[in-house]
C-alpha cells in the first residue's frame, strides 16, 4: 500500500507573484526619474560638444577669412552634420551683429522635445566670444545664471 503523503507542487504562488510585481513597480518608480535626469544630463553634455564644434570651427573660419562667420550656414564654417544630430533636442543660433570682434552661440532646448524638461536647470547654454574672452554662459527658466550647474568644470 501506498502511504498517504500529499503531493508538493513546485512554483509560486499568485500571492508571491504579487509581491514581486509591486517590489518590481516600487524600484521602477524610484529609478525612473533618476534615469531621465542622466539622460538629460548626456544630451546636455552633447549640446556643450556641439558648441564646442561651433567655436572651433569659427577659429577655421577666422584664420581663413579674417573675421567670425555671421550664421550657422556660412559656407566656410563646415561643421559637417554636428549641429544635425543634437537639433533633434536643441535649437541653435549664431549672433554676431552685436560684437565688433566676436560672436555668442546659443542652444536652447526644443520645446517639443524631452529635453525640454530641462530648461528647469538649463534653459539656454551659451559660449560668448567678445574681444578675445570666453565666456560659458547659461540661464534656469527663470532666466537667473545657472552657469555652475549647466557647465560642468
Amino acid at each position: 500500500m501506498r502511504s498517504m503523503t500529499p503531493s508538493h507542487r513546485r512554483g509560486f504562488t499568485l500571492i508571491e507573484l504579487m509581491i514581486a510585481v509591486v517590489v518590481a513597480g516600487i524600484l521602477a518608480a524610484v529609478a525612473y526619474p533618476s534615469l531621465m535626469s542622466f539622460i538629460q544630463r548626456g544630451r546636455r553634455a552633447d549640446a556643450i560638444a556641439a558648441l564646442t564644434t561651433v567655436v572651433q570651427a569659427q577659429e577655421r573660419f577666422r584664420s581663413n577669412s579674417n573675421s567670425y562667420a555671421t550664421s550657422l550656414g556660412d559656407e566656410g564654417l563646415k561643421l559637417d552634420g554636428t549641429l544635425a544630430k543634437m537639433s533633434k533636442y536643441y535649437d541653435f543660433t549664431l549672433t554676431s551683429a552685436a560684437f565688433a570682434t566676436g560672436y555668442q552661440i546659443t542652444a536652447r532646448p526644443k520645446s517639443s522635445s524631452a529635453q525640454a524638461k530641462d530648461v528647469k536647470n538649463c534653459a539656454s547654454l551659451s559660449v560668448k566670444l567678445d574681444g578675445g574672452k570666453f565666456e560659458y554662459l547659461a540661464t534656469n527658466a527663470s532666466n537667473a545664471d545657472s552657469s555652475s550647474t549647466c557647465w560642468p568644470r
